[in-house]
C-alpha cells in the first residue's frame, strides 16, 4: 500500500506512480517542478507500518508497479530485490519454484524438501515448492522480506518470505477490469474482474483468467515444438462487514493448468555413464547432446501431458476491539493434483523416465492479537498446520544392463509410493517499545513443535512390512524456539540506523526417494540461521532520493544438503538428504529511488554475497567438499530501473526498462562444469500509453535473448564416481508482446 507522505498536491493536482523494480516507489506531482517520494506502508509485520521505521530489509512493489512490469509469474520479480534469485526447476507441472535469498534456497521439487524462502498468499504460508511460482494475477502488492523471518512466519522461512496480497472486494460500488494480450509463441492471455458492492455490508468479487501459449523448445526426435501450456483460474470472493469493527472475507481459488511435460537437456560428459557406455554425450561442457538449449531430443509422444490442478480456499475474520486493538484468524486450506509422465534422461534412448501421479493437501490456522500503542505495541497468536502428501511413483529404468546385465533395450518399471504427514503447532510473538522518540526496541519469538511420518510402499524394500509401511509409517518429532532482537535508533525524521539478530529455522524430515531402508528410516534433523544485521533507512534532497541498506553475516549450521548417489538396488539411484554442513554468508546490500526531474526517476539495487562453506562432508565417501560453492548464490546483483513519464497526445506515455545483471552461480552440489550458469544481464522493458480508463502496452522481457540454465541436476554422482548423467533446462528465451488494460 502507498500513501502520500508530503501534502504536496492539490485537489486538481494528478499523481503518477512511476515505475519501480525495487521498494522504492517515486512519484511525480505535476504541480511541482520535481516531485517528491511517497510513504510506503507494508505488512511485512502483520500490522500496517512505513517501510522507512521497519528495522529489516524488505523491498516492495505496489500495484501500480505491478501494471507496468508485466510479469508472468514470480520468475521476473528476482530483479525487484538484492541478493534473489527464482527460477522455475522445470521438473513436472506446476512450476516448481527455486527460490534462493541471500545463497539460501531449494533446488528439489520432492514434497518432503521443504522451502527456505517462504511464499505467503494473503496471510496463507504455500508449504511446497510446486504451487509457490505463482502467476502474476490480481496482484494487489509484493513484499520481499530478507534474511530470517522466524518469529512471525515461523520454520522454512529462514531465506525470508515473499509475501503477496491480492485484490480483495471493495464496498464503494461496483467497478472492474478487463486484460488482455498476445504474444510470440502463440501466447494470448484474457483475464479481469468485476466487482459489486451489494449494500454497506456485502461486496463481492469474480476474477478469472485463462492463457496458453505454445512452447519455445524444438523436439528435434519428433519434430515439433513442445512445451505448450494452458492455464485456467477462476476466483471468486466475498467481504461482509456485519458492524463497522467487524470483517468476515472469503474467497476460493481453482486453477487448472495442462501442459507439455517440462523438457531437460543431456549434459552427460565423457566420464558419466550416458556417454560412456550408451554414446549419448554432450557436445562440450557447456553444450548439451542436441546442439542448442532450446533443442530437445526426447523420445516420448502424447504420453508426457501433464496436470497441475489447484484448490485454496482462504477465511480471514478481522475484528477491530478498539482504536489501538485488533483480532485476526486466518485459515488456509490449499490441495494440488498433479501428474506427469517425463523424460529425464534428456536423450532419444529410453534410459529413465518417470510416472510421477501425487496429492497435496495443506490446512493452516492462525489467530493472533494486536496491539498498537505511544510506547509499545506487539503481535501475539497461535499457528496450527497439518499436511499430508502422497506419491505413487513408477520409474521405467533402460539401463538395466548396467546394473543387472539385462539385454539392452529391455525397460524395468520400479515402483514406489511415499505417503508423508506433518502437524506443526506454535506460539509466536513480537513486540517495540519506544524509550523515547530515538530509540526503539524489538523482542520476539516462537516456539514451534513438529510431527512428522513417512510411510512407504517398495516391492524392493519387503522390510517395509514391519516398520515403515503406510499403516506403520517412521516417526520423528521436533520443537525450536527462534528469537529475534532489534534496536533502531532515529537519527532524524528522514535517517534511521538499526542492529538486528534474528534466527529461522527449516524443518527436518524423511527422504521421499529413499533407495535403501536406511534412508527411508532416518531422519534428517532441521538446520538452523543466525542473522546479525546492521542496516539504516534514510531519505535526502527534501524527498527526492531514498537510499536505504543493510551489511549482513549469517552463520548456516547443520545445513540439509540433498544429493543423487548410487545404490545397488531399486532404480540405481536415490537422493539422500543429511545434515553434512555449515557455511557462513556475509553480504551488502542497497537500494535506492531517485526523483531526477518531473519526467524522470531512477531506482535501482546492489547485491554483494560471500557464501562459502565452513565445513562440507560427502555424505557418501566423508570427504572434505568445503571448497565447493553454495547454489544459486551469484556474488554480485544488480538492478538499474530508468522510468520516463509524460503527458503526450492527451494521454501519458511512461517507458521503463529493468536491466539485471546476475554473477556466476552453480547449480549442481558437487559443482559440475556443465551445470554452471555463467554471469549474464538482462533486459525487460515496457512502453505504456494511457487514455481515459484504458492502458495499452508493448513488454518485452529477457530482451537480451539470454539462454543461461534455470536448473540442473547430477543424477547418481559422488566425489569417487562420476555418475549416470547431468541433465539442465534453459530460462525462457526472448519474449514480447502487446496487451491492452481497460477499467470501468
Amino acid at each position: 500500500m502507498i500513501k502520500s507522505k508530503r501534502n504536496l498536491l492539490t485537489s486538481s493536482a494528478v499523481a503518477i506512480a512511476l515505475g519501480s523494480t525495487s521498494a522504492w516507489v517515486p512519484a511525480l506531482a505535476q504541480e511541482s517542478s520535481v516531485g517528491v517520494l511517497e510513504e510506503i506502508t507494508v505488512t511485512a509485520r502483520k500490522r500496517e507500518e512505513n517501510l522507512q521505521d521497519l528495522g529489516t530489509s524488505i523491498s516492495a512493489l505496489s500495484s501500480a508497479d505491478l501494471q507496468r512490469r508485466f510479469d508472468l509469474d514470480l520468475q521476473t520479480f528476482a530483479n525487484a530485490a538484492p541478493n534473489l534469485v527464482i527460477n522455475d526447476l522445470q521438473q513436472g507441472p506446476g512450476s516448481p519454484a527455486a527460490i534462493s535469498i541471500r545463497g539460501i534456497g531449494t533446488t528439489d521439487v520432492e514434497k518432503n524438501f521443504d522451502p527456505t524462502a517462504g511464499v505467503v498468499v494473503d496471510g496463507v504460508f504455500i508449504g511446497v515448492n510446486s504451487g509457490a511460482m505463482l502467476k502474476a494475477l490480481d496482484l494487489e502488492g509484493v513484499e520481499i522480506l530478507r534474511g530470517p523471518q522466524g518469529t512471525l512466519f515461523g520454520r522454512n522461512s529462514i531465506a525470508g518470505v515473499i509475501n503477496v496480497t491480492r485484490g480483495r472486494p471493495s464496498h464503494d460500488g461496483w467497478g472492474g477490469a478487463v486484460r488482455a494480450g498476445a504474444g510470440n509463441y502463440g501466447d494470448t492471455q484474457l483475464d479481469g474482474y468485476i466487482n459489486v458492492a451489494v449494500s454497506d455490508k456485502f461486496a463481492f468479487r469474480l476474477g478469472g483468467a485463462v492463457r496458453e501459449h505454445d512452447g519455445w523448445f524444438r523436439n528435434v526426435t519428433l519434430g515439433k515444438d513442445v512445451g505448450a501450456s494452458e492455464y485456467m483460474a477462476v476466483s471468486p470472493s466475498f467481504s461482509f462487514r456485519p458492524t463497522d469493527n467487524l470483517e468476515i472475507y472469503y474467497r476460493f481459488d481453482k486453477t487448472e493448468q495442462d501442459q507439455d511435460a517440462n523438457t531437460v537437456s543431456n549434459m552427460a560428459q565423457a566420464d558419466q555413464a550416458w556417454c560412456f557406455f550408451y554414446g549419448q554425450c554432450a557436445q562440450g561442457v557447456s553444450t548439451p547432446q542436441s546442439g542448442d538449449r532450446y533443442k530437445v531430443l526426447q523420445n516420448g509422444d502424447d504420453p508426457y501431458q501433464s496436470y497441475f490442478d489447484s484448490e485454496l480456499h482462504l477465511l480471514n475474520v478481522s475484528w477491530q476491539v478498539s482504536d489501538t486493538m485488533s483480532v485476526d484468524y486466518v485459515m488456509g486450506d490449499f490441495s494440488t493434483d498433479e501428474k506427469v509422465y517425463q523424460d529425464w534422461d534428456g536423450t532419444a534412448l529410453t534410459l529413465y523416465h518417470t510416472d510421477r501421479p501425487a496429492v497435496w493437501n495443506q490446512t493452516s490456522h492462525e489467530l493472533r492479537l494486536t496491539s498498537t500503542g505511544d510506547r509499545l505495541s506487539y503481535t501475539v497468536g497461535a499457528y496450527l498446520w497439518e499436511s499430508d502428501y502422497r506419491i505413487d511413483l513408477s520409474s521405467y529404468i533402460g539401463f538395466g544392463d548396467l546394473l543387472f546385465g539385462l539385454p539392452f533395450g529391455t525397460v524395468l518399471n520400479v515402483l514406489q509410493t511415499v505417503a508423508q504427514t506433518t502437524e506443526s503447532e506454535a506460539f509466536f510473538f513480537e513486540g517495540d517499545y519506544k524509550f523515547n522518540d530515538s530509540w526503539t526496541l524489538t523482542l520476539g519469538g516462537r516456539y514451534t513443535s513438529d510431527e512428522k511420518t513417512s510411510g512407504l510402499i517398495d516391492p524392493i524394500m519387503p522390510e517395509l512390512a514391519q516398520k515403515g509401511s503406510l499403516d506403520n509409517p517412521f516417526r520423528e518429532s521436533w520443537s525450536e524456539f527462534t528469537p529475534k532482537v532489534s534496536l533502531r535508533y532515529r537519527i532524524s525524521e528522514d535517517a534511521m540506523v538499526y542492529g538486528l539478530y534474528s534466527r529461522g529455522f527449516r524443518a527436518g524430515g524423511f527422504n521421499g526417494r529413499p533407495g535403501t531402508y536406511e534412508a527411508a528410516a532416518i531422519a534428517y534433523d532441521p538446520e538452523f540461521v543466525d542473522n546479525y544485521e546492521f542496516g539504516w533507512k534514510s531519505e535526502w534532497l527534501d524527498g527526492r532520493l531514498r537510499l536505504n541498506g543493510s551489511v549482513f553475516m549469517m552463520k548456516y549450521d547443520d545445513k540439509q544438503e540433498e544429493q543423487s548417489v548410487p545404490t545397488s538396488q531399486g532404480t540405481g539411484q536415490q537422493t539422500l538428504v543429511v545434515n553434512a554442513s555449515s557455511a557462513e554468508i556475509n553480504g551488502l546490500e542497497i537500494d535506492f529511488s531517485a526523483v531526477i526531474s518531473e519526467s524522470f526517476t531512477l531506482n535501482g539495487n546492489l547485491g554483494i554475497l560471500d557464501a562459502k562453506y565452513d565445513k562440507l562432508i560427502d555424505p557418501i565417501t566423508q570427504t572434505d567438499l568445503s571448497n565447493l560453492d553454495l547454489r544459486r548464490a551469484p556474488p554480485v546483483t544488480a538492478t538499474l530501473s530508468p522510468t520516463l513519464s509524460y503527458e503526450a497526445m492527451g494521454g501519458n506515455l511512461t517507458l521503463q526498462a529493468d536491466l539485471r545483471y546476475t554473477g556466476e552461480q552453480e547449480l549442481t552440489f558437487l559443482n559440475s562444469p556443465q551445470s554452471q550458469v555463467e554471469a549474464h544481464t538482462t533486459l525487460d522493458a515496457s512502453v505504456n500509453y494511457s487514455f481515459g480508463s484504458t492502458m495499452v502496452s508493448l513488454w518485452g522481457l529477457n530482451l537480451t535473448d539470454e539462454d543461461v540454465w534455470s536448473q540442473a541436476y547430477d543424477v547418481g554422482t559422488s566425489v569417487d564416481f562420476a555418475g549416470l548423467w547431468t541433465y539442465a533446462a534453459a530460462r525462457p528465451p526472448r519474449m514480447y508482446g502487446l496487451r491492452i488494460t481497460h477499467n470501468f
